[in-house]
């Protein structure tokens, strides 16, 4: 579901002659919303994100993201996406994004000789004055079908 909402394909009007008013109108604000991110080939599911071991045997410690998007065509170069579905902890979802920190931070040699982030190896993202930094944006998703609440308490936040 989280691909689909982020991909927002636009349905075929042309297709929908002959069904209800109602679902024509659905429709057609679908065609009308924004453009969405990439197209399916842009999107890739429970992505090993070492940082420890190597890309085909990651070892213990490292992230596993839900959706890595690149779409540079859109602006969104590489993209990590973790979806919340409020049946962890908290602290379990804080523990996620710190593995996330970890293989942000891991460097590796590539076949230049030279030090950088692994994920570098494998993505491609343009170079900023920052060189690799700051590391590619993670996204949470939080999909309120758990039993805890997302949202923050009234003074839950630090000063």
């Amino acid at each position: 579901m989280a691909v689909l909402a982020l991909l927002r394909p636009k349905p075929d009007l042309a297709q929908l002659t002959g069904e209800p008013a109602d679902v024509r109108a659905a429709a057609q604000t679908a065609v009308d919303a924004p453009a969405g991110l990439g197209t399916i080939a842009s999107y890739a599911t429970e992505v090993a994100l070492p940082a420890t071991g190597t890309w085909s045997n990651p070892g213990k410690g490292g992230a596993q993201a839900d959706i890595v998007i690149t779409t540079p065509e859109d602006g969104v170069p590489l993209l990590f996406v973790e979806i919340d579905n409020c049946y962890e902890s908290a602290q379990i979802l804080a523990a996620k994004i710190d593995k996330y920190m970890r293989f942000g931070q891991r460097k590796v040699k590539d076949v230049d000789g030279k030090e950088r982030p692994v994920w570098r190896t494998r993505w491609w993202a343009p170079d900023c004055r920052h060189a690799d930094q700051p590391h590619p944006p993670l996204l949470l998703v939080f999909n309120r079908i758990g039993p805890r609440n997302p949202t923050p308490s009234p003074g839950s936040w630090p000063s």
